[in-house]
C-alpha cells in the first residue's frame, strides 16, 4: 500500500523535477475531500505530453522501472524514443506511480493519449491536500468523468458516492 507520506513524497519528487501533473484516482479523491477515505496501492497521475521525456528521465534517475503498460496505452515518438502513454512505474521501495498522459490543445480542450480516451471537461485542475500538504489534483468533475462509461469496482463506486455527497 502507498501511505500518505509516500504519496506526498512522490508529488514532491515530481514537483522538483518540474513535471506538470494532477493527482487523480483514489489519492485524487482523498485530496479533494482533504482526508484519507481508504488504503491506496499507488498514486494515479495525469502528466502533460510535453513532460513525458523529462518524467521518464526522472523515473530512471530515481530507480523506477516500468511494471505495467496499460493495454489502452498509445505509443508516442519522443526525442528519447518511443514511449507508452499509460503505464505503472515502481521503485525498489514498492512505491507505484500510475501515469496517464494528456495534451492541452491551443483551443483549450484536453486530449488523452489513451484508447479509448476518457471524456474530459475543459477545466481539469483543482487544489487538494494529502496529509495537510497542498497538491495539484483533478477537479471533481474530471474525477466523475473518468469513472463514466465502464464497469466500476465497488471501491470506485464508493469513491463516486463520497464525491457526490461532498459536492
Amino acid at each position: 500500500m502507498l501511505s500518505a507520506d509516500n504519496a506526498v513524497a512522490l508529488c514532491q519528487l515530481l514537483e522538483q523535477g518540474a513535471i506538470r501533473f494532477w493527482v487523480m484516482g483514489g489519492w485524487g479523491l482523498d485530496a479533494l475531500l482533504r482526508r484519507q477515505t481508504r488504503l491506496h496501492k499507488d498514486l494515479d497521475i495525469l502528466v502533460l505530453l510535453d513532460d513525458l521525456t523529462r518524467l521518464q528521465s526522472l523515473l530512471d534517475e530515481h530507480g523506477f522501472v516500468r511494471k505495467l503498460i496499460w493495454k489502452e496505452s498509445r505509443w508516442v515518438e519522443m526525442a528519447s524514443g518511443r514511449l507508452p502513454t499509460a503505464f505503472v512505474a515502481a521503485d525498489i521501495q514498492g512505491r507505484e506511480l500510475d501515469v496517464h498522459i494528456i495534451e492541452a490543445t491551443t483551443g483549450g480542450s484536453i486530449i488523452q493519449h489513451f484508447d479509448p480516451p476518457w471524456p474530459f471537461p475543459t477545466d481539469i485542475a483543482a487544489q487538494g491536500r494529502i496529509s495537510r500538504v497542498a497538491v495539484s489534483c483533478v477537479s471533481r468533475e474530471t474525477q466523475i468523468a473518468m469513472h463514466t462509461g465502464y464497469s466500476l469496482p465497488e471501491s470506485h463506486l464508493r469513491d463516486l458516492e463520497l464525491l457526490r455527497a461532498d459536492g
